[in-house]
């Protein structure tokens, strides 16, 4: 049997009164996830146990199967596994965003979406000054890390620091949610003393002239220690392989024993290489039981409050993922195919939020419960609550006739 997750980054989303009390995934377009709804097992799942913050490492280790309260120890962490950064003992790990801060005010938690080339410029910069101990590793777009042994500061202190998700504060005041706690000030002065070492840099002035906004800062968050992780392999007795364009999907399934597939062109937004990725994952499954697509690009459009774009980020990945996969599953009787997203990413609040989100799962053996559109009021009708836990996947996963029965919580 094979088995195709395709992951829509905060998909789902609260009602909007400006648009008749309709979520996005009602407003858009998506006839291939309809078919995959009405065709299969169509409910709510909730990703993010109530006690854990929303966010998509929580809610990807989640959709992976994994238990967030026995393996979560950071999100950087697992960054870094994706990148072959070992962490020793002592090590920390840091999520280290390319951010705009502009008059007091986090103007831009991706740096106006800075191209990898350009970013890599700067943090390489950045590592290359760095009078402390501290090393800087480049990622995909702002998106990069950091990781600070224990000889420089105490690993206790570094995790116990309170540092805030800059997508959590677009376009507020930034100075109240600047690290906090035991390692507070070390952190503050390292974001700080990026500043001026980015403002000179050449990649810098050529972003302004070119009217785009400068990374003016680094932005530590997300910090940890290397996790433990069992395989799929001994869990689920599958091999597999994981497509995305973000290194925390990648580093999960690296710390999950899967294959990481490179797929060119895979930006982790609006513009990515979608044709791609379905390209690579139909021909994984040629040889692995497993693969997991994730695509960022509506959760990305949502952190910018647009409306519209995160309509149409929804739609892309109908179209351009979820329908041609479908297309192809339905030569193959002994394939399953499960759409979800990770997280609620509200437009209201541009930022992640708790919440139960819909999930379809369609194929071999899966027994329909009903529901006829793909979104968050037709799941909830079908009656189908999945409860917070990590029970979609390896349900998924087992053998036999699948139906509601087999996703009820006791």
């Amino acid at each position: 049997m094979k088995f195709l997750c395709l992951i829509g980054d905060g998909m789902a989303d609260f009602p909007l009164s400006e648009r008749g009390g309709r979520t996005p995934l009602q407003l858009a377009s998506t006839p291939a996830m309809d078919a995959l709804a009405s065709e299969g097992l169509c409910g709510l799942y909730w990703p993010i146990p109530e006690d854990l913050p929303p966010g998509s490492d929580i809610g990807n280790l989640s959709l992976f199967g994994y238990d967030p309260h026995e393996t979560f120890t950071g999100r950087a962490p697992l960054e870094a596994a994706n990148q072959g950064i070992a962490l020793g003992p002592g090590d920390v790990a840091f999520r280290c965003n390319l951010v705009t801060l502009q008059d007091g005010v986090m103007k831009s938690f991706t740096s106006d979406h800075i191209s990898s080339e350009e970013a890599a410029e700067l943090i390489r910069s950045l590592d290359g000054a760095c009078p402390r101990a501290c090393a800087f590793y480049p990622g995909v777009s702002y998106r990069h890390l950091a990781v600070i042994p224990g000889s420089e500061v105490k690993p206790d202190a570094l995790v116990e620091t309170a540092c805030t998700p800059p997508h959590d504060i677009s376009d507020q005041t930034y100075e109240p949610h600047l690290p906090t706690g035991p390692a507070g000030a070390y952190l503050r002065d390292l974001m700080e003393w990026s500043r001026p070492i980015l403002a000179a840099h050449p990649v810098n002035a050529a972003r302004i002239a070119a009217g785009q906004l400068p990374a003016t800062s680094i932005w530590m968050w997300g910090q940890g220690r290397a996790p433990r992780m069992a395989t799929y392999r001994d869990r689920f007795g599958v091999t597999g392989a994981v497509i995305s364009a973000v290194d925390l999907v990648k580093g999960i399934g690296v710390c999950a024993g899967l294959d990481v597939i490179k797929v060119p062109g895979a930006t982790g937004y609006i513009d990515t290489n979608y044709e791609g990725k379905v390209e690579a994952a139909l021909r994984a499954l040629e040889t692995v039981d497993f693969v997991y697509v994730h695509v960022e690009a509506p959760d990305e459009c949502a952190h910018e409050g647009i409306i519209d774009k995160k309509i149409q980020a929804i739609e892309d990945f109908d179209r351009r993922v979820v329908a041609p996969c479908l297309t192809a599953a339905r030569s193959h009787a002994d394939w399953r195919v499960l759409v979800a997203p990770d997280h609620v990413t509200a437009l209201g609040s541009r930022t992640h939020a708790g919440g139960p989100v819909p999930f379809a799962l369609w194929g071999c053996g899966v027994a329909s419960n009903g529901v006829s559109q793909y979104d968050e009021a037709s799941a909830a009708a079908g009656g189908l609550v999945v409860n917070p836990g990590h029970l979609l996947v390896p349900g998924m996963l087992g053998p036999g006739r699948l139906d509601a029965h087999t996703f009820r919580n006791p």
